[in-house]
């Protein structure tokens, strides 16, 4: 099986991922029992192959995360060539494109729609509402560095949701420095604005600050996990550090 969640919405991405939910359960499958192996990113997709067509060692099926496919040619046309294959796996696949070209996404739809599954692409690319709380918006403000505006985003944040959702504003951010990062360290600057088709601006961070920043939201999620931490509370600490 395979979904695919389009789009930078945090309403319309958490209820996609309520629907997938609902739909497994509709099918008699525990989520609880799915293996879950390594994310397959668009730099180690041809592990994907693996996947496809095995369960575990013991018979378990696994769900299967995709991170960012869509975002590079060689990434994106494999994952168009072995859509029907992971459409009619036993194995959950769920694709992640938060940033993705519109142009890519619609193919999946429409590939997927050929295939009977069109109620597998979600789209939450929905325009931000004013009163809407959106972690991308603040991921945005990090990579502008735009420190006070961030700053003042999270206290709206964190008045909202508490502590409730920092997984989830640790993810968005931690998408968007995975951008910069893959971006700015491969000299592929110009692609980047191109494929994300915005406008270039200056590089607001240093080589250095960006594995840096890098490798502190990485243990910020395992500090954090291990509750070690207050993940609110560091992301917090992070915005006021840029």
């Amino acid at each position: 099986m395979f979904f695919i969640i389009y789009g930078t919405s945090f309403k319309e991405r958490k209820l996609a991922k309520e629907k997938i939910a609902s739909f497994l359960s509709k099918k008699g499958i525990e989520e609880e029992a799915l293996l879950i192996p390594p994310k397959i990113s668009k730099d180690n997709f041809t592990l994907l192959e693996s996947y496809i067509g095995n369960t575990s060692l013991f018979g378990e099926k696994m769900k299967v995360y995709l991170d960012d496919l869509l975002g590079r040619e060689d990434s994106r046309e494999y994952l168009y060539k072995k859509l029907k294959d992971l459409v009619e796996s036993e194995n959950i696949f769920i694709a992640d494109e938060p940033f993705a070209l519109p142009a890519s996404f619609q193919k999946i739809s429409r590939d997927l729609a050929k295939l009977g599954a069109e109620k597998n692409a979600f789209d939450a690319s929905s325009q931000k509402k004013e009163k809407d709380i959106e972690p991308f918006f603040l991921a945005e403000l990090i990579e502008k560095r735009d420190k006070r505006s961030a700053w003042q985003e999270w206290k709206k944040i964190y008045l909202e949701w508490g502590d409730d959702e920092a997984q989830a504003l640790h993810g968005a951010i931690w998408w968007k420095w995975k951008m910069i990062y893959s971006a700015f360290l491969d000299g592929d600057r110009k692609n980047y604005y191109k494929l994300y088709r915005l406008v270039e601006r200056e590089i607001n961070y240093s080589e250095e600050e960006i594995k840096s920043f890098a490798r502190e939201l990485s243990l910020m999620a395992m500090r954090a996990n291990n509750g070690e931490i207050n993940l609110m509370r560091s992301l917090e600490k992070f915005i006021l550090s840029i």
